[in-house]
């Protein structure tokens, strides 16, 4: 059952509009991701290309997201936005011209490139402009509910972007452009009072940045939460890379039973995200947050415990919800002891940080497991996360943040 703070948070016009926004450009990632794979599958039959394909649009956020913050925050977040979405439309709806053009691969793989650089921007801009949007009593469970959709989003995009790129191959890109231009159309409906726009320079976007990083460094509370989120979430890799080699390696199971672990996982979010926003949003947030790393390091042991797959898929659906309990509370702390002016750039540094962190746990992790049980691995994720939990609980910053 949907929570009463989660249907308030409808109640504001500008946040619906929002909300209804990245529901629709949620939708048309997937089908980037979908078309772009299944499009160089068929050209070339290269493993290796397909691959290449579904990188494309992440690695951008990994390289260029300490920079998208300090853009977003200069051209106005909501405008910043608009133009991200307009960029995206332009850009996605050319593939198809592309292809029929028989112009190389690499000129789609660019376009897309382009987009997901776009998509570094709106990011940040996005959680940063929430709290010029709600009441601050709102926030919390305003969050919840933007958490609780991207779930929903994974689960339904993939569905409906797998049917489209079935029956539509290349011109599904139409659909996804689509997308992003009816996304503008909402923003641009958005009322608020925004600053006027800076120029930009990549003088001031490199100092911008480094604001960002110092707004960090020098706020005691957001430096502790950051370093200790990315100690805590070193497990997270780990889980995304490996769960695939435990059902199909350790499970010797297949991809039907893959597909149920990764719905339950996002169910999991979903249903706690809609159904306790208003609990995440009053609950003191050190604690919260320390409970959250807590609770998924116990799982991921329970996991690496698992006699077989019954037990290990409600598992997953507790590591969604422990993705909730602590993701929340961190976004809403960092948009209330954040400037507003900073906002964006802040998350985008967090958030490149988080991915920069992780690069190295994916390769060593996957190495790995080459030689041990997906399990051991899991078993020691869970163990350390849990020891960040406990440790981190000791300091006030961590503890005490309200």
């Amino acid at each position: 059952m949907i929570g009463a703070a989660a249907l308030r948070a409808f109640r504001t016009p500008n946040f619906a509009l929002l909300w209804s926004a990245q529901m629709i450009s949620g939708f048309g990632d997937k089908i980037t991701v979908f078309a772009l794979a299944f499009v160089t599958w068929e050209l070339t039959r290269s493993a290796l290309s397909t691959a290449l394909a579904v990188a494309i649009s992440t690695i951008p956020y990994a390289l260029f997201g300490f920079f998208g913050g300090a853009i977003a925050d200069a051209l106005g977040h909501r405008r910043a936005m608009i133009v991200c979405d307009l960029l995206r439309m332009l850009l996605i709806g050319a593939i198809p011209a592309v292809l029929l053009l028989g112009l190389p691969l690499a000129v789609p793989y660019a376009l897309v490139f382009v987009a997901a650089l776009c998509t570094a921007v709106f990011n940040p801009a996005r959680l940063a402009i929430v709290p010029d949007l709600v009441p601050a009593d709102r926030l919390g469970a305003s969050n919840a509910v933007v958490y609780a959709s991207d779930r929903t989003v994974e689960i339904i995009g993939t569905l409906v972007a797998g049917v489209l790129v079935a029956t539509l191959a290349a011109q599904a890109f139409y659909v996804d452009a689509f997308t992003f231009g009816l996304s503008a159309l909402l923003l641009l409906r958005i009322v608020m009072d925004e600053r006027p726009p800076r120029r930009l320079s990549l003088g001031g976007v490199m100092a911008d940045t480094l604001d960002g990083l110092r707004i960090i460094r020098d706020h005691a509370v957001l430096r502790a939460n950051t370093i200790f989120s990315l100690l805590a979430q070193l497990s997270l890799p780990i889980v995304n890379g490996l769960t695939p080699v435990l059902i199909f390696r350790e499970y010797a199971l297949g991809p039907e039973q893959y597909g149920a672990v990764e719905a339950s996982i996002a169910a999991g979010a979903v249903v706690t995200g809609l159904a306790f926003p208003s609990v995440l949003g009053r609950a003191p947030k050190g604690p919260v947050i320390v409970a959250g790393f807590a609770m998924l390091g116990l799982v991921l042991i329970g996991i690496a415990a698992s006699p077989g797959i019954a037990v290990t898929i409600p598992l997953f659906a507790l590591v969604g919800v422990a993705n909730v309990v602590f993701f929340v509370p961190n976004v809403t702390l960092s948009q209330e002891v954040t400037p507003p002016a900073l906002r964006a750039r802040v998350f985008a540094s967090r958030t490149a940080l988080l991915h920069l962190s992780w690069l190295p746990i994916v390769l060593v992790s996957g190495l790995l497991a080459d030689r041990f049980t997906v399990q051991a691995l899991l078993a020691v994720a869970g163990a350390a996360t849990l020891a960040v939990a406990a440790v981190g609980s000791l300091f006030p910053s961590v503890r005490g943040a309200r």
